[in-house]
């Protein structure tokens, strides 16, 4: 099976979004053929509530692993991504779902509750590992038989062992379990640092699950702020885990639609000094990509949605409080026409950031990083300040 997407791509986008992608981030083809490929560097946070940056690059480096510092942010660690690597994979074969495909793409095993399909796989069976559409996503071999897959649904099913990108494991680093590291992509790293939060604020996450984006404002503010972290119900246990192995035990965690809440804390109306809006997107930046399948009228649909939290942060914030809006895709619907409707309820984008980027790109309503021009994942940002 080859791709049979845009630009002989795994990826299929409508007439109309891919106009709108061409015109904010073109040249198309360019961009989808490099949604298919992991960022260029692997980025973990280092949690200095927890460990200094020099001191944890000492422990990887007694474990022969050698990450340097990111340029920008100097809390971010990297180390490069090799690929794609030459293999003859060869074997039964393993279909996986496209969440734990994108994952085996990236050299990470297989775990149970991700495989579609392993009819006929035996533990200790080479093995070839696809994505539901068909393609190649890593080999190695099978530690489960395709019985106990189905029977227990959960453990390591296939160890990768023939990967088509390299980088290390996020989760087997040193000090993970720990709190020592949190593992996050450098351009979502920009959030906290761009809107340069200070002790004593109070800060309010709108979509706070699974945790990054408002554990490192915590990280940089310390206990002597008040933040409180919205999503749904379901996602709250993720959040309150990520927040207790960062040892962030100061934020409030809240499961509710955040787009009331303001209803929700009492006394918040008005008075908060930032708010984070990091909505439910097309997640167009997202990669690496084994196939995506989105839609201009889905693209539309989500900026509407996003809208009602940018209202929801306008009520929250005092006059001067700030909100950092970013996504993790590249539609301009969900985008710069966000933040021009932000602009008419009463918020003036601000460009006293707290970083400047040496990567990416300003546009005239907010900065953009674009896989096949900055081998990063596709994200937006902007910072607004609610005037009067």
């Amino acid at each position: 099976m080859t791709g049979s997407g845009l630009c002989g791509t795994w990826i299929s986008y409508d007439l109309g979004l891919a106009e709108v992608l061409d015109s904010s981030s073109g040249p198309l083809c360019h961009l989808v053929r490099r949604l298919e490929r992991p960022p260029d560097r692997l980025y973990v946070r280092v949690n200095t509530l927890k460990i200094g940056v020099d001191e944890y690059l000492q422990v990887l480096s007694e474990r022969g692993l050698n990450f340097s510092v990111d340029e920008d942010i100097p809390e971010a660690v990297w180390h490069p991504v090799e690929g794609p690597l030459k293999w003859e994979y060869r074997g039964k074969r393993v279909v996986a779902d496209k969440i734990a495909s994108e994952s085996v793409l990236m050299g990470s095993d297989l775990y149970a509750p991700g495989v579609v399909d392993a009819r006929g796989v035996d533990r200790g069976d080479e093995v070839v590992v696809v994505s539901p559409n068909g393609r190649i996503v890593g080999g190695g071999v099978a530690a489960m038989s395709w019985r106990e897959i189905r029977l227990k649904r959960r453990g390591l099913a296939v160890r990768i062992t023939k990967p088509v990108f390299r980088a290390p494991r996020v989760s087997e680093l040193p000090g993970f379990l720990e709190g020592l590291i949190y593992g996050q992509s450098i351009t979502s790293m920009y959030v906290a640092r761009a809107l340069d939060p200070r002790p004593g604020w109070t800060i309010v996450d709108l979509n706070a699950a699974p945790g990054g984006k408002v554990s490192h404002v915590a990280q940089l503010v310390g206990p002597r702020s008040r933040i409180i972290a919205f999503d749904r119900p379901s996602k709250i246990p993720v959040l309150e885990e990520t927040l207790r192995r960062l040892g962030v035990w100061w934020a409030e965690t809240i499961g509710g639609d955040s787009r009331k809440a303001d209803g929700l804390v009492k006394g918040t109306a008005g008075k908060v000094d930032a708010v984070l809006v990091d909505p439910p997107c097309t997640n167009i930046g997202v990669i690496p990509k084994v196939h995506d399948s989105k839609t201009l009228r889905q693209s539309i649909a989500a900026s509407r949605y996003q809208e009602s939290f940018i209202k929801a942060a306008y009520r929250l914030l005092k006059p001067g409080g700030l909100l950092a809006y970013s996504t993790c895709t590249l539609s301009s619907l969900e985008n710069e026409l966000v933040v021009a409707r932000a602009e008419n309820l009463g918020l003036r984008l601000s460009w006293s950031w707290g970083v400047k980027p040496s990567r990416g790109r300003r546009t005239s309503l907010g900065f953009r990083w674009e896989p096949h021009r900055d081998g990063t994942p596709g994200f937006f940002l902007a910072v607004l300040e609610k005037v009067g």
